[in-house]
């Protein structure tokens, strides 16, 4: 269970993300659903993720980050900033690569006002789905992301493919 919590805030194109306290994949469909939203805007013109107030990440946080961050640079030509100041949380994104698609900004940032994302409850294919893609991203953006997650995510895979076929049995026996 989640200790802690993200906000949101947009406004003209521009999108700021703050992360609070203790942010695990709980958190991870709400904000993955509100990228997938993003992406589909036009005139998108910046977006800002805000650590200051975060004291643990998870992997598949930082998978959805890196998700944002490669999707403004691809599709909007914008790279994101990241703020952060809590020499843990710092060291963590940079090891994961995030660097490569975020500024990487070590001040405070307490001046922007955010609501808390609702956190939405998926079901466990939801979920997982989450998960795989944001290690996927992971994955892509170094070779060592690329070796530490290659193993969890064969295995999220093959769990993703099982539950696939479990759902056409399923469905194959309601009709006939």
């Amino acid at each position: 269970m989640s200790t802690g919590h993200i906000e949101y805030a947009g406004l003209d194109g521009t999108h700021v993300f703050k992360l609070i306290g203790e942010v695990r994949a709980t958190s991870c469909i709400s904000l993955d659903h509100l990228l997938d939203k993003i992406e589909q805007q036009t005139g998108i013109k910046g977006a800002l993720v805000d650590l200051t107030k975060a004291t643990f990440i998870d992997s598949t946080v930082l998978g959805i980050l890196a998700k944002l961050g490669l999707k403004l640079q691809q599709i909007h030509n914008i790279q994101a900033v990241m703020i952060t100041t809590n020499p843990d949380i710092t060291t963590l994104a940079n090891s994961m690569g995030l660097s490569q698609v975020f500024v990487m900004l070590n001040c405070p940032a307490d001046a922007c006002c955010t609501q808390v994302l609702p956190e939405e409850h998926g079901d466990h294919s939801e979920m997982l789905h989450t998960v795989l893609e944001a290690h996927r991203t992971l994955m892509c953006l170094n070779k060592a992301n690329h070796n530490m997650f290659q193993p969890l995510v064969r295995q999220l895979e093959q769990e993703e493919q099982r539950q696939q076929q479990a759902a056409q049995q399923l469905s194959s026996t309601q009709y006939h």
